[in-house]
Order: C-alpha cells, then structure tokens, then sequence
C-alpha cells in the first residue's frame, strides 16, 4: 500500500491551477502540518514549472530558519490585495467547506482527518483564507465513493452572508428557464471536490478573476485537464473544486496537486528486496501517472517501465 507504508503520510499542498489566470501557476512554500516549523506561503510564477519547481525546494529539505525552506525568490507572493486572491479564495473556500478535517490552532493540537483533507485546510492557511465552515451551517453530505470519485456538501451561509465575491454571485445566479427566478431560494450553495475528470465533466463555467462565472468552453477544460496531468506526471495527487447553486449549474474553481513524499530508506529498502527475489508491487487510488511518478521515486520501477 503506498500511502502511510512508501510514502510518509504526511500530504503537503503544492500546486494551483485555476482558468482566471490561465498563464500562471500558483504554488505553496513550506513542508508539513506544523505552520509554526514550516512557514509558507502562496506564490505565483508566469511559468507553469516555475512554481512546482520553487515548491519542490521546499520539500527537498532546505530551511533558512523562518522562511519556511524557501531557496529561490522567482515567485511573487499573492496576497489579500492581488488581482489573483479572489479566484483562489473561490478555490481554497471550497477544498475547506467540501471537507471533514480538524486542524487546531494551538501547538499542541493534532491534526484530525484524512491526510489529503487537513493538507488542505493547511493550504488555505497558508494562503491568508480563514477556514470559513464556523459562517456556514451544512445541509447535506454525500461522500466520496471510488465509483463518483467526488464529495459534495450543500451548505448555506449561516448570517446570510457568504465569505468569498465568487459564492455570493454564485448564490444569486438565476435559472435560464425563468430569468427573474435564482437558482438556490435561500443562498445555499454545494461545494465538490474530487477527480479533475469527473468534476470537469460536470461544470458550465469556470471562476473569472474578479469572481464571476463565465462560460467554461471546451478549450478551457482541456487546458485544466492538461495542468491536471502535467501535476500527476510530478507525482502529485491532483483534486479539483467546484461549486454552484445547484449540481446543474456548477462552476469550476481550479485544481490543487498535494505531494505525499517517499519515507526516507524507501529506495534502499526495494533495492534489498528486489536483491533478495522479492518482487515489489505498489497498490494505490492514485491516478496512473501520480502512480507512475511515485514508483520510480521509490525505485520500484526504472527506466521506461509502466503500471
């Protein structure tokens, strides 16, 4: 099994995607759980390897003592008053409502939850997003299965007011049928997460930069499917979000690529296995080329070899 055995269970978000800025990559300094240790912060590059790659200093173990392990400067910082906050407040609203994780603020507090999740929660700390399920009271769960291969929440703002531009117009989108009719009667919205594939396949629009929903066309899902798998070949686990005022009508507010990194002696270990005759199988819900990417990582495949 790889997660938790191969790699150190411990997921870190690294990567952002999102159609209001297709020309940019967005990404997430520091490594861990532990805000205080690590640091962080959001970044973006106008290249879409620049950001992985300053992300992936990070992880590769280097700390200054306070910046988080940041090695390079080549991202500039995104901030409350960047152009590009209110499309990622969108994206990091929904990956922290559309989840059942507990992370405390104080530093003796454990994380709680499935590692993906609390990676996320983190994220959007780091982003400058407070987590902003204490303003919404949820409605509705269904879970993620291995056959819908998403979550969906429905929740409606708890003092009418929602937290970010992108839901508050989400909420008041009206039906095409009946133009002078929204969509949800009283603000509520639903907020999904899961495979790129499935939740791209589901979505009309995608966010705008100043947190309107255009029309997602077939261009725009392309190029959000190619950035999806461009992440998976870097060995990430590659969510997508989305949200509207019903499933008919959702909007898709980007992806996010969380890396789980090997446990240190897992090369050395395969190798003495492989030594010994043992053959080294790795069973995982990944996508292939997150899979791809994880194995040689590991040394379980080399060269060429495929799933």
């Amino acid at each position: 099994d790889k997660t938790g055995t191969l790699t150190q269970n411990e997921m870190t978000a690294r990567s952002m995607y999102s159609l209001a800025f297709p020309s940019l990559c967005f990404g997430l300094t520091g490594v861990g759980y532990d805000l205080g240790k690590s640091g962080g912060y959001l970044i973006r590059t106008d290249g879409a390897a620049s950001a992985d790659d300053q992300t992936r200093e990070d992880s590769m173990g280097s700390n200054d003592g306070g910046s988080g392990g940041v090695k390079s400067t080549r991202g500039r910082q995104v901030t409350e008053k960047s152009m590009e906050f209110h499309a990622l407040s969108a994206l990091f609203g929904t990956a922290s409502i559309c989840n059942n994780a507990i992370v405390s603020k104080s530093e003796e507090g454990v994380p709680m939850g499935q590692p993906t999740e609390v990676a996320l929660l983190i994220g959007a700390a780091k982003a400058n997003i407070p987590d902003p399920r204490p303003m919404y009271h949820r409605l509705q769960e269904i879970p993620f299965s291995s056959d819908r291969k998403r979550m969906e929440v429905s929740c409606r703002p708890v003092g009418g007011a929602h937290t970010c531009t992108a839901f508050t117009l989400s909420a008041r989108r009206h039906s095409t049928a009946n133009g002078d009719t929204p969509i949800s009667s009283d603000g509520s919205l639903y907020f999904v997460k899961g495979m790129p594939e499935s939740i791209l396949g589901e979505c009309t629009t995608h966010t705008a930069a100043d947190g309107s929903a255009v029309p997602l066309l077939e261009r725009g899902r392309a190029r959000a499917l190619a950035q999806s798998r461009r992440m998976a070949a870097c060995g990430l686990r590659v969510l997508a979000m989305a949200y509207g005022p019903s499933l008919e009508a959702l909007t898709f507010a980007g992806v996010v690529g969380l890396e789980d990194p090997p446990r240190e002696g897992v090369v050395e270990s395969v190798t003495h296995l492989e030594k010994g005759g043992v053959r080294v199988i790795m069973v995982t819900g990944d996508s292939k080329e997150t899979a791809l990417a994880i194995a040689r990582r590991c040394g379980i495949i080399r060269g060429g070899g495929g799933a």
